[in-house]
């Protein structure tokens, strides 16, 4: 009876989860016209949309002649690695062209079992105003995606464009009500498409252009180093962008695969990897204080013994972990600036059992004036001087 009772609960719950999801009849995939590609080469994105409904018309938005306001269609890439989902970079959903016609989306209606086709560029440089004046071609990480294996999806949100909203309701999981008002259903991060690999394979060639920025490449026999400008000797100042071990004309490695980025201005990256890909530890960092931006950390059971990040309202958050237990061993919330951490260490008994917690606080960084801007340093590192 009791048995019954539970598989009774189980199927009512299920059944209630089934009811409250919403299958949307217009889809998105997305795949590349090529299976790899190298460094600063094109890259030719399909999105394949299709109206699965057999019986009923429904519209869908297309970029058409829009150069101003909201991307329809942005870019997300992901790591390779298969022990964490990490967002490594995602397009501006904002246009920035250089263009006087504001130009508008349209609206398509696709009939029962329709599909059409919207191609997307990467790295469109055949003519170096693409970029500027076409919205097929205006995307960018703002960074340059260097060699390697990574997951690429791309997202469709119509929201806040105003011919969007004429056809949407939007919701969000938390959603009770929704509006039956014969608009269609889209949930308020738009609809994201399946991850698809990309492979882009480093270049033997000594200067590669990527997203119209050019790089010198030197090598000292193991590492390839990426400079912005020409340099008669490897240095790793601000010029060194990228370090790579990657030989030419390959994505990967089966070991020792070695990645640095040194993006001026904006982050730092830095990754170790386990030889099958999966990530070791990954730092994305500043030269201020606190220099985390995001931290994933593995012990070799691959088991996260850190993770760091920076919050919306721009403080800085970082946990610990016990392991193999899994039980927190140290939580840190700091100021934006880092002049005030909390930090609080849990405490166990040797049977792991939690006992109590002490709460300190700390003041890591200070602030400072360099160029007329504030900043924060690590106490007790005079910039200013330097």
């Amino acid at each position: 009876m009791k048995t019954s009772i539970i598989l009774f609960g189980f199927l009512f719950v299920c059944n209630l989860a089934l009811a409250d999801l919403i299958l949307h009849p217009v889809t998105f995939k997305i795949d590349t016209d090529k299976e790899s590609y190298f460094e600063g080469e094109k890259i030719t994105f399909h999105i394949t949309i299709t109206n699965t409904d057999t019986a009923n018309v429904h519209p869908v938005l297309l970029p058409f002649t829009q150069n101003v306001g909201q991307k329809l269609f942005y870019l997300n890439v992901y790591d390779k690695a298969n022990n964490t989902m990490l967002l490594r970079y995602t397009e501006d959903r904002m246009l920035k062209m250089m263009v006087h016609d504001t130009g508008a989306v349209q609206i398509k209606y696709l009939k029962p079992l329709e599909q059409i086709v919207v191609p997307i560029y990467l790295n469109d440089s055949e003519n170096y105003y693409n970029y500027h004046t076409q919205n097929a071609s205006h995307h960018s990480f703002g960074v340059p995606l260097f060699a390697g294996v990574y997951k690429v999806n791309v997202t469709y949100n119509p929201r806040g464009i105003a011919l969007g909203d004429s056809i949407y309701n939007y919701y969000n999981d938390f959603d009770k009500i929704r509006l039956d008002n014969g608009k269609q259903l889209m949930p308020e991060q738009g609809q994201i498409t399946q991850l698809i690999a990309l492979k882009i394979k480093r270049s033997a060639d000594s200067v590669v252009t990527i997203e119209r920025n050019k790089f010198f490449v030197k090598t000292d026999g193991y590492m390839y180093y990426y400079f912005s400008e020409y340099v008669d000797k490897i240095t790793t100042d601000v010029r060194c962008i990228h370090i790579t071990s990657l030989p030419s004309d390959s994505c990967s490695l089966p070991k020792g695969e070695y990645f640095y980025n040194q993006f001026p201005d904006l982050f730092n990256e830095y990754i170790a990897r386990f030889d099958d890909g999966d990530i070791r530890e990954y730092r994305k960092f500043t030269n201020w204080c606190p220099e985390y931006l995001y931290t994933e950390r593995y012990n070799e059971l691959k088991q996260k013994t850190h993770y760091e990040l920076q919050l919306p309202n721009k403080s800085f958050y970082h946990i610990s972990y016990h392991q193999p237990s899994g039980k927190i061993h140290q939580e840190t919330y700091c100021s934006e600036d880092g002049t005030l951490c909390n930090v609080t260490t849990y405490l166990y008994n040797k049977k792991g059992e939690f006992v109590t917690k002490k709460v300190d606080q700390t003041e890591p960084c200070s602030v400072v004036i360099i160029d007329g801007k504030k900043r924060s340093a690590k106490r007790g590192v005079n910039l200013e001087a330097e």
